[in-house]
C-alpha cells in the first residue's frame, strides 16, 4: 500500500485528533492522486489509512484504522466502510424509510454523503480524492441494498476548491425523478433531481417529530418553509393551522400536494421573503402559537460569520415580537462556522428589552443518522433551539 509519512508537527496535531492536511503537513509522499495510502508519523508511529488528492488544498483526510490484518484494496475499504455504516443506523433498509447512510468523516469516509430515499441513493462528494474511487463506491452500495437508482448530487458549490465538475449525474439504474418517503406516518414527496441537498432535509427529522408533539391546538407559522415539512409535521399532530412562508413556489406546491396526500386540512401557502413578511405581520400585529425559523446558512465562511449573525440576530427578533403569550419558537441555524454558544449568544441579543422573557425548553441537533465527529467540529453543524415566551405577573 502506498505511504504518507507527516511532518514531526503534523504527527504530533494527528495524535491530538487532527484530521485534515495541507501539502506542507507532509513530509514524504510518494504516491498518486486518489490513492488510499497508509499514514505515519517520524519513528514509524502509524496514524491509519488516508485519501491522498493532489489537486486539492487539503492534500491528506485522514480516514482512521483498519482492523484487518493485511492493508484493504480501495474496493475491500469502502465495501467495509459503507456496509459498517448502513448497519450503525435503525431501519435503514426498511423500504420507505429517509436516512443518511454516510456521513463523511463521521463514518471514516471524508467528503462523502449518502443519503437513501426508499429504493433510491443520491451522493455527494467533496474531495476529489473519493471522485477517484466512484468505481468502487457505487458497486458497493449496489451490493448492499440493491438500489432502483444511484444518482450523484454534485452540484455542490464546494467542488469548485477542489477542482470538480458541479454536475447532477446518474451513476446506476434507470433514472427516477420523484420518490416518496415515509417519516413519522407523514409521506413526504423528494425531487431527487431539483430538491435542496439530494433532496429533504433528513437533519431535521428529530425537530420535526418534536414539533408534531408541540403542535395540538396551535396556530403555525413556518418561516423558510420549502415544501412544508415542518407544517405538515405541525398538522398532523392537531395544529389548528399552518402558514408556509417561502420564495419558491414550485416547493409551495409541494407542500400543497402533500398535504391532499396525506389529508391534512388547515395549510395555508404564502410565497413570500420570510425577512419582509415578519415586517408585514408585525404592522398587522397577528400573533402565532408556535413559529418555526429554519433558514439556509447565513455564514458559508468565515469571512461571512459577522454578517450571518447579524441576519440571524434581526430575524429571530422579529420572529419572537410575532410569538402569541406563551408561545413557542423552533429556530434553527445550519452555518456550521457559527458555534452553539455563538447562536445562542445571537439569540440574547435578539431577546434583549422585549416586553417578555424567552426561555429555552430545549436544545436539540441532526438525528442519529447524521452523527458528530469530536475530531471535526464541524461536523456538528445544525444547531436547533425551542424557545418559549413567558410573560410575567
Amino acid at each position: 500500500m502506498p505511504g504518507i509519512t507527516l511532518s514531526a508537527k503534523a504527527s504530533r496535531l494527528a495524535q491530538r485528533g487532527r484530521i485534515w492536511f495541507f501539502r506542507d503537513d507532509l513530509a514524504e509522499a510518494d504516491v498518486d492522486h486518489g490513492d488510499l495510502v497508509s499514514v505515519h508519523g517520524p519513528g514509524s508511529r502509524s496514524h491509519g489509512l488516508g485519501l491522498y488528492s493532489q489537486s486539492s488544498r487539503l492534500a491528506l483526510r485522514l480516514c482512521g484504522s483498519w482492523s484487518g490484518t493485511a492493508p484493504p484494496t480501495p474496493e475491500e475499504f469502502f465495501a467495509a466502510r459503507i456496509t459498517s455504516a448502513i448497519e450503525r443506523r435503525p431501519g435503514a433498509r426498511e423500504p420507505r424509510v429517509g436516512r443518511r447512510l454516510v456521513h463523511g468523516d463521521a463514518d471514516g469516509l471524508p467528503g462523502l454523503i449518502i443519503d437513501k430515499y426508499a429504493d433510491c441513493l443520491c451522493l455527494q462528494v467533496s474531495a476529489a480524492a473519493v471522485e477517484a474511487h466512484l468505481d468502487c463506491i457505487v458497486p458497493s452500495l449496489v451490493a448492499a441494498l440493491t438500489p432502483r437508482m444511484v444518482l450523484a448530487r454534485n452540484d455542490l458549490t464546494i467542488r469548485k476548491q477542489e477542482a470538480l465538475p458541479l454536475e447532477i449525474r446518474l451513476l446506476h439504474g434507470r433514472r427516477c425523478e420523484h420518490v416518496e418517503i415515509e417519516e413519522n406516518g407523514i409521506f413526504h414527496p423528494i425531487d431527487l433531481y431539483r430538491g435542496h441537498k439530494t433532496g429533504f432535509y433528513l437533519d431535521q427529522r428529530p425537530a420535526r417529530l418534536l414539533l408534531s408533539s408541540l403542535a395540538a391546538g396551535r396556530r403555525v407559522l413556518d418561516l423558510f418553509s420549502y415544501q412544508g415539512g415542518f407544517g405538515l409535521s405541525a398538522l398532523a399532530g392537531g395544529a389548528l393551522s399552518a402558514l408556509c412562508v417561502d420564495q419558491s413556489a414550485e416547493a409551495l406546491q409541494r407542500a400543497q400536494g402533500a398535504a391532499d396526500r396525506n389529508r391534512l386540512s388547515g395549510l395555508r401557502l404564502q410565497r413570500a421573503n420570510a425577512f419582509d413578511f415578519l415586517r408585514d405581520l408585525r404592522k398587522s400585529k397577528e400573533q402565532y402559537d408556535l413559529v418555526i425559523v429554519d433558514p439556509p446558512a447565513f455564514a458559508t465562511s468565515r469571512a461571512q460569520v459577522e454578517g450571518g449573525v447579524r441576519g440571524y440576530r434581526d430575524l429571530n427578533r422579529q420572529a419572537m415580537r410575532v410569538l402569541s403569550p406563551g408561545g413557542m419558537l423552533l429556530t434553527c441555524s445550519c452555518s456550521h462556522h457559527i458555534s452553539s454558544s455563538m447562536f445562542e449568544d445571537t439569540l440574547r441579543q435578539a431577546a434583549r428589552d422585549l416586553p417578555f422573557r424567552m426561555i429555552i425548553r430545549q436544545r436539540l441537533g441532526a438525528g442519529r443518522d447524521h452523527p458528530i465527529s469530536l475530531n471535526l467540529p464541524e461536523s456538528e453543524y445544525l444547531k436547533v433551539i425551542l424557545l418559549q415566551r413567558l410573560d410575567l405577573p
